[in-house]
């Protein structure tokens, strides 16, 4: 940190006015102080940066050179602050405060690339107590992208549980009706029939069978919404024990086989057999990895549409973290809009033309019922990756020191590791 000189002509001072005796005493206290405040300032989660008048940094600690994307290590001193802060967006707060010299606190600043990163920042004159006069900025920076994650994802499942409380009871008043109608249509048929068998066949006849046809599927696939529907919104309640997720993985890989075969699409197997067994309810989990899995075959080669082009590659992956296991689905399918990404796992949200928006809706509250994580990078045109990240019931001792890395419940930009 560079210091002062009109802190230094002060101290110079006191220690002409000192007995020889006292000086080494006195810089040794010094010192000791000095450092201490720079190491209390370096350890602070929040970024903190000194300029003078001209904005040439004097100080910028480690929380601050992190938020920055500055290298550790890199020599600060004098460097200007606007080539440090480098974004339009804190660049304009420093522009601001030099046309208006006013505090600036706690301005929101988002910036959306290369990762999405929510500051607040806060813009402070520093002033000479001495004699009051501005002597620079004082910069704070506070990192809020994690606690913003958090609380939209706190929103979000307040919203799925809201719309599931409203409508659970609709859906089961619907339901009753829909039996009472699957049963007339079948005595409807039985009596067509029966009027074939005894008059013949009659053109009223069969219009009246196929209409009972047609009455039929179409509420056979309205009794099929409301099941996937009180399914969605009953609560989930897995009956843990230890299984092997690879194994998991492996009998889903069979159970796709065929199908992928078909469509000419490479089913990719890739398990770390490092990741010991999970407390986790194995049908909740395998029915949702089999969502995420249908749902990328679907995205490679949608149902209904002509086949764009042959093939196309999925792979189910484990790999063992710090703190969690890591289960990713990964398609290189048409990937999915930005616009909707923000709103994937919302209830009746689908891209799909026949989709009822319920299906990963199912899956988040699968793997937040068994204390998990869920999240997803995507590209249009390149691919999709689901990431799911469950605690590990024991954690490795070989791996206590390795960084923990859970993926962002929405990211906007798929991470290089994503795509290895």
């Amino acid at each position: 940190m560079a210091t002062d000189p009109g802190f230094v002509d002060r101290v110079l001072e006191r220690i002409r006015r000192m007995p020889p005796d006292q000086i080494e005493d006195f810089i040794t206290h010094l010192l000791r102080e000095m450092h201490f405040v720079e190491d209390t300032l370096a350890s602070l989660p929040t970024g903190v940066i000194v300029a003078d008048r001209d904005f040439g940094i004097r100080f910028a600690n480690d929380a601050a050179r992190e938020i920055l994307s500055l290298r550790a290590g890199a020599k600060l001193d004098a460097v200007s602050l606007r080539e440090v802060l480098r974004r339009a967006e804190l660049v304009a707060l420093l522009d601001e405060f030099q046309e208006f010299h006013e505090e600036i606190r706690q301005r929101e600043v988002s910036l959306p690339a290369p990762r999405q990163k929510i500051l607040n920042v806060s813009v402070l004159p520093f002033v000479d107590r001495g004699d009051d006069i501005e002597k620079g900025t004082v910069w704070i920076l506070e990192d809020r992208t994690e606690t913003e994650r958090r609380n939209e994802e706190r929103r979000q499942g307040s919203r799925i549980e809201s719309l599931a409380t409203l409508t659970a009871g609709i859906a089961h008043e619907i339901k009753n009706p829909l039996n009472s109608l699957t049963i007339h249509i079948q005595l409807l048929r039985k009596g067509a029939a029966k009027l074939r068998e005894s008059s013949g066949a009659s053109v009223e006849l069969d219009r009246m069978s196929r209409s009972a046809e047609i009455l039929e599927e179409e509420v056979r696939r309205l009794t099929t919404i409301v099941e996937e529907f009180l399914t969605a919104v009953r609560p989930i309640k897995p009956v843990l024990r230890k299984t092997s997720i690879n194994d998991i993985m492996m009998g889903l890989a069979q159970l796709l086989g065929p199908e992928c075969g078909e469509l000419g699409i490479e089913l990719v197997l890739d398990l770390d057999p490092t990741v010991p067994l999970l407390r986790l309810d194995p049908e909740l989990i395998r029915q949702a990895i089999l969502n995420l899995a249908r749902n990328a075959v679907e995205a490679i080669h949608p149902p209904g549409e002509p086949e764009k082009r042959k093939g196309g590659r999925i792979v189910l992956r484990t790999q063992l973290r710090s703190d969690h296991a890591l289960i990713e689905v990964e398609d290189d399918g048409s990937g999915i809009p930005e616009v909707e990404r923000l709103r994937i796992f919302e209830p009746y949200h689908t891209t799909k033309f026949n989709g009822t928006g319920l299906g990963l809706m199912v899956v988040y509250k699968c793997i937040h019922a068994h204390d998990g994580r869920i999240g997803l990078t995507s590209q249009e045109g390149v691919g999709t990756v689901f990431h799911i990240a469950l605690p590990l019931d024991e954690r490795p001792v070989r791996l206590l020191a390795a960084p923990t890395v859970v993926p962002l419940e929405v990211e906007a930009v798929p991470t290089p590791e994503s795509r290895d």
